[in-house]
């Protein structure tokens, strides 16, 4: 456990450099702003807690470091070497799995405090669920604008304008309206488009990552 959580610190490091206290430093007080209105009473919306703790501070924090996989390597002119290696495609993946580490933990882990908080007031199942399959989704569409663009700029903008495109299903709730519910599971008919939109963003997430891996294995298309 302290190899693995040595390599994400390292991997964030390289990715964020100097940037890393700052974003550490925004994530916490995310953290902290959300576990205060947990405690005070003020999340009236179960959705509202899964929103600000996990889908803004990952479209605010965890996408322009995913950005950064590959032009991080080409700006310091070893993006050739770091290709060349029998490793490489593995290389970058923990890059993406460092990231996608820390926007699942905090997410996990703030959503089970709330559910614990308040009573069981909503199905615990989902929202964990829907906070993997959003975190892989995000981290393939990086990954796969990554290996084809050459700046970090380029491929925050383009995988922006990806998840815009996907909107309809990245954003849908993972808690619906109206539902019949236990503990743990969703019920009822309200889940149908929240189960949709999870085997869409899966789907995607497997064809993105296939794409991308895909090119990793071309390394002469990346160099160029």
């Amino acid at each position: 456990m302290k190899d693995l959580l040595r390599g994400i610190r390292l991997s964030l490091e390289l990715l964020l450099g100097r940037r890393l206290s700052l974003f550490a430093g925004v994530d916490a007080v995310v953290i902290a702003a959300a576990l205060l209105a947990v405690l005070l009473g003020s999340e009236g919306d179960p959705n509202d807690l899964y929103l600000s703790v996990f889908l803004i501070p990952s479209l605010l924090l965890g996408l322009p470091a995913l950005s950064g996989l590959v032009a991080v390597e080409r700006r310091a002119g070893c993006l050739d070497l770091a290709l060349s290696a029998p490793s490489a495609e593995r290389y970058f993946l923990r890059r993406v799995g460092a990231v996608l580490a820390v926007t699942v933990a905090q997410g996990w882990a703030v959503l089970l405090l709330g559910w614990l908080y308040e009573g069981f007031s909503f199905p615990l199942f989902a929202p964990l669920l829907q906070v993997v399959v959003v975190s892989a989704f995000l981290g393939a569409v990086a990954l796969f604008w990554a290996v084809r663009l050459k700046t970090a700029a380029g491929v925050w903008l383009a995988s922006v304008l990806t998840l815009l495109v996907m909107g309809r299903w990245f954003f849908t709730s993972p808690i619906p309206e109206r539902y019949a519910f236990g503990a743990l599971v969703p019920g009822g008919e309200g889940s149908l488009p929240w189960l949709r939109s999870l085997a869409v963003l899966s789907f995607g997430a497997v064809l993105f990552f296939l794409y991308a891996r895909r090119r990793l294995r071309r390394p002469e298309l990346m160099i160029s």
